[in-house]
């Protein structure tokens, strides 16, 4: 646990930390690194600072914001500038295996390419995106997202365009909807209204891979009877609320299990 006497920003960076690893995790499985998320952060801080002020009755200037979020005023001048449709998109730079990719397609080059020694090879390909990454490192990134292999010294593109299937892409809205709602209710908790929200948590340790079994399938079985008698409530609400002007808010309840195998010291 993070020192109590630990200025409050440190406290707070430790534990936000914590929380990035995940999230750090994912971006990485999909092919975004650093400088990519960090420039897409850009808009977040802008929106969250807009919005502290916006809660501390403040007025929202370049300075304010700025002073808040931690960007420069330039920075904040080109967001306010922004049209109202883009204010809360986030632009960030492709990644490189999505420049390779997207580069690839537009050359209309055969989906099968020599990795180096001939005019058309992938060699030239990543030269083109990228002085400083080596063109083997950046096959192995698009290896391991599995967007190409190589076999031999031939390079083989597998997709038309660097998107995610529907199925991936649908999971994982779900998964940032019911993150954002979590956390939401745990900071909303903890910084303004203290213990509106419903957020609990169960653990146990010391156990077995077979308790485990237990444990997981005893709470998909509550759950569904859990689930079964909201989502009527949940559809009661929603009919007697039809078509009433103040009917303008959403609701929100998840659950999640997770394990995972912990170190016992020695007693």
């Amino acid at each position: 646990m993070p020192d109590s006497n630990l200025p409050s920003s440190d406290i707070t960076i430790i534990n936000v930390i914590k929380i990035m690893g995940p999230l750090v995790s994912w971006l990485l499985k999909s092919g975004v690194g650093y400088s990519e998320f960090s420039h897409a952060l850009k808009s977040v801080f802008y929106h969250e600072a807009e919005k502290e002020l916006e809660y501390l009755q403040q007025k929202k200037t370049d300075s304010s914001i700025s002073l808040l979020s931690g960007l420069n005023r330039r920075e904040v001048s080109s967001f306010k500038q922004r049209p109202p449709d883009q204010a809360n998109s986030i632009h960030s730079p492709p990644s490189v295996p999505a420049r390779i990719v997207t580069l690839w397609i537009q050359k209309k080059w055969h989906k099968q390419i020599a990795f180096s020694g001939e005019e058309i090879s992938f060699e030239m390909l990543a030269k083109e995106i990228s002085q400083d990454k080596h063109p083997r490192a950046m096959l192995q990134e698009l290896q391991r997202l599995g967007l190409v292999t190589e076999l031999a010294n031939t390079v083989i593109l597998h997709t038309e365009s660097f998107t995610p299937s529907n199925s991936l892409s649908d999971s994982q809205i779900l998964l940032s909807q019911s993150a954002f709602d979590h956390l939401s209710c745990g900071i909303s908790n903890i910084f303004i209204s203290k213990n509106e929200y419903l957020e609990q948590n169960l653990q146990a340790d010391e156990l077995t891979e077979e308790s485990l079994r237990e444990l997981k399938e005893y709470s998909n079985q509550l759950w569904q009877e859990y689930a079964q008698k909201m989502l009527s409530k949940a559809l009661e609400c929603t009919q007697r609320d039809e078509g009433k002007v103040d009917a303008c808010h959403r609701f929100s309840l998840g659950i999640y299990q997770y394990d995972e195998p912990v170190h016992i010291p020695e007693k």
